[in-house]
C-alpha cells in the first residue's frame, strides 16, 4: 500500500520572471543564478588577482566561463540530479551510520577486550 506524501510540494522550483520593471527574456530559476554568483564572484577575483584587464571584449572573458560552468552544473547529471545534488546525497551517504539498531547507530569500539574464566571440575582418586 502506498501512502500520499506532499514533501514534493516544497521542492517546486523557484523561477524569477522579471526585475522590478525588467522583464526577462526567459524566467530563470534561483538555483541557476545562486550558482552563478557563487562562480561569477570567485571567477573575478581571480581574474583580478592574476591581473588581466577589464578590455573590449571583456564579456567573453568575465561572463561566459561563468556561465557555461553554471549550465553544466544545473544540468541533471544522475537519477535526475543536479550535481550540487549529487555530491550532497553521496557525501550523506558516506556520512551515515552502516548500522542501526532500533533507530540508533550501532557504535562499535575498536578494540574489543574479552576476559573468560576457565573452570574445571577436580579428578576423582581413582
Amino acid at each position: 500500500m502506498d501512502l500520499p506524501t506532499y514533501t514534493n510540494i516544497w521542492r517546486i522550483e523557484k523561477r524569477l520572471y522579471k526585475l522590478y520593471d525588467l522583464r526577462l527574456p526567459m524566467p530563470l530559476p534561483l538555483v541557476q543564478i545562486g550558482v552563478f554568483l557563487g562562480v561569477f564572484v570567485p571567477w573575478i577575483l581571480l581574474l583580478r588577482v592574476v591581473g588581466i584587464p577589464f578590455a573590449s571584449p571583456w564579456h567573453v572573458l568575465y561572463i561566459v566561463p561563468p556561465g557555461v560552468l553554471t549550465w553544466m552544473a544545473t544540468r541533471p547529471v544522475i537519477e535526475g540530479k543536479r550535481l550540487t545534488e549529487l555530491l550532497l546525497s553521496q557525501s550523506r551517504y558516506l556520512t551515515e551510520p552502516r548500522t542501526w539498531c532500533r533507530l540508533t547507530p550501532i557504535r562499535e569500539p575498536r578494540e574489543v577486550v574479552i576476559v573468560a574464566r576457565v573452570w574445571r571440575r577436580a579428578q576423582a582418586p581413582a
